[in-house]
């Protein structure tokens, strides 16, 4: 059985603020679904170019980084995080 990630997404009230793999998709696929177009792809410094396809933004936060959900070519859908450096905005 696949075990589903957790990631620390920003803290609120002095606590962390925890969201699932399922939900973070789940707001990627809403932002699709009220027509939000994906903008953000990760960045690629060694050639100059994006290295995923462009995704949709989830989280961001000083502290605790990014986060981007992309579309694969095979429809799976893929959590990428980094720092805000490591996107592009295409």
């Amino acid at each position: 059985m696949k075990e589903m990630k957790n990631y620390v997404i920003g803290v609120k009230n002095g606590r962390c603020v925890v969201a699932s793999e399922k939900e973070i998709i789940e707001n990627a696929l809403q932002q699709e679904k009220d027509g939000v177009k994906p903008h953000y792809s990760f960045y690629d410094y060694k050639k100059g170019e994006k290295a995923t396809p462009a995704g949709w933004l989830v989280w961001s936060s000083i502290s605790y980084g990014c986060g981007v959900v992309y579309r694969r070519n095979d429809g799976k859908m893929i959590i990428s995080t980094g720092i805000q450096g490591d996107f592009c905005y295409c």
